[in-house]
Parts: structure tokens; C-alpha cells; sequence
């Protein structure tokens, strides 16, 4: 059993310093990773915080994602200020008082941001050990697609308890989450389970219809010998209520995909429930 226990615990690659302080004091930290874009990643990773903060833990959310920063408008903070103090960044506060970080919270709607690699991965720096994040239960870091700078940095800054990888059924996005999976491996971190997002919509007359393909998600899972987390419906409501910046658990809780995000989140606190007993 101690083999199990050792290999749920936040884990370090070879070189990885030790984390800041501030870092030290949040209890679960899980990175939510696509390895490519357009999987739904960023509302996956809103309505997983968002689900934890129903259940009264205290969340923050880390947007790493330096190029395209989603989160702020996810969650209704385009016009949030954040400010510096002596003692670090404080971060935004978010709905159910979450604690929200992101580049988006800094920039002017529209402002592209034009970085090499190493100014990314020198702003992913700032973020972790400057923002006064203070103690959290969960830490939700929503990465950005790929297996390049970003991600890299993140994982090399902050040791994970896991990471959540997301996927939609069809193939293209199979290949590309199964390299992403493959790098969290050989970092040594803990794969939590793979949510497969976009999974079919449910016509009017209740027939399922898997517009992106059907079941790739489960295979994936099957094939790789990781939890499958979760298959979340699309509707259009998440669409609807995402632009206004309110995750779907929080608007609509009883939407089936609210409940399947429900789901997600019950399977994520019981693996890591086990790892803490073991």
C-alpha cells in the first residue's frame, strides 16, 4: 500500500525546486491539460472549481494559458481589477469567492499577447510564486494545449496531486490527449482520469447522437489504464451561459451536464479520498 500512497503524492521530475511557500500552504493541486485546442479545456476546468466551491471547499484557479486567456471571461471577470501589494499579487475574486489568476486579468479586451517561450514561461514564474494565493483547498490550473513551454514550466514549478486531461470522441483529439497523457507520465505525475467533453447531444426525442464520434474518450481510457472521469453532453446552454461568464453548475445545476460534471468531481475527491488513506 505504500507504493500506491507514494505514487498519488504530489511528485518531482528530477531538478524540480522545491515549491514556494505560498505554494506549500494549498492542500490538492490538479492541472486540467488537453494537449490540443478547442476540447472545451477552459470550461471544463471553471465548472470542475466551480463544483468544488459548491461543496464549500476554498479554490482558486491558476490560468496559464498566456496567449489565449479564457478563464476571466469564463467566469465573468473581464472588468475585474487585481492589484499588487508589498507582500505579492492579490489575486481576483471570482463567484463562490474564488481566488482567480490569469494574464487576461491584465490585458485590454482584443490586446493580443506576442511572447517567445521564455517570457511565457517567465510570466507562469510570476504567477506561482508572487500571487498571494493563502490556503486553499484546491488549486485548478487550467493549462494551455500541447506539450511545449507552458505546460512544462507549470509542472516543473508546481508539484501536482494530478492532472485532469480532457478530450472530445474524435480521433484527431485522441492523438493528441494520449501525447499529453504520455508527458505527464514521464514527469511522474499522477493521471487522474480522462473527461471526455462534448460526447453527444441528446435530441428531442431522447436518441443520443455523437456528433464528434462516440466512445473515444472510453477507449482511451481503456487502452491507457487511466479512469475514465466522465463524458459531459453538449448543449447549447453551456455555450449560452459561458459567454455571460457563469459555469453551468452555477446557473443551472440540474442540466445533465451539470450532473455529469457533478460526476467528474465526485470521482476526482474519491481518488484522491483513497490516496490519502493508503
Amino acid at each position: 500500500m505504500s507504493n500506491i500512497k507514494a505514487h498519488f503524492q504530489p511528485s518531482r521530475a528530477p531538478g524540480i525546486p522545491q515549491p514556494p511557500e505560498n505554494v506549500k500552504k494549498i492542500k490538492k493541486r490538479i492541472a486540467i491539460m488537453s494537449g490540443k485546442g478547442g476540447v472545451g479545456k477552459t470550461t471544463v476546468s471553471v465548472n470542475i472549481a466551480s463544483e468544488l466551491a459548491k461543496r464549500g471547499y476554498s479554490v482558486g484557479i491558476l490560468d496559464t494559458d498566456i496567449t489565449g486567456p479564457n478563464v476571466p471571461k469564463a467566469l465573468g471577470l473581464m472588468k475585474v481589477p487585481i492589484y499588487a501589494t508589498d507582500e505579492g499579487i492579490i489575486p481576483a475574486e471570482g463567484p463562490l469567492k474564488m481566488k482567480v489568476m490569469s494574464l487576461g486579468l491584465m490585458l485590454r479586451e482584443g490586446d493580443p499577447v506576442i511572447w517567445r517561450g521564455p517570457l511565457k514561461a517567465k510570466a507562469i514564474e510570476e504567477f506561482v510564486r508572487n500571487v498571494q494565493w493563502g490556503d486553499l483547498d484546491y488549486l485548478i490550473v487550467d493549462l494551455p494545449p500541447g506539450t511545449g513551454d507552458e505546460p512544462l514550466s507549470v509542472m516543473q514549478l508546481i508539484p501536482l496531486h494530478g492532472v485532469v486531461l480532457v478530450t472530445t470522441p474524435q480521433e484527431i483529439s485522441l492523438m493528441d490527449v494520449r501525447r499529453a497523457l504520455h508527458m505527464v507520465q514521464k514527469l511522474e505525475y499522477k493521471p487522474l482520469g480522462i473527461v471526455e467533453n462534448m460526447s453527444y447531444f441528446t435530441c428531442p426525442g431522447g436518441e443520443k447522437v455523437g456528433i464528434f464520434g462516440r466512445g473515444g474518450g472510453r477507449k482511451l481510457a481503456q487502452e491507457e489504464g487511466v479512469p475514465l472521469l466522465g463524458e459531459i453532453p453538449i448543449d447549447p446552454k453551456v455555450v449560452e451561459f459561458t459567454d455571460k461568464g457563469i459555469p453551468i453548475v452555477i446557473a443551472d445545476p440540474d442540466n445533465p451536464v451539470s450532473r455529469a460534471f457533478k460526476e467528474v468531481v465526485d470521482k476526482i475527491e474519491e481518488i484522491l479520498s483513497q490516496a490519502e488513506e493508503s
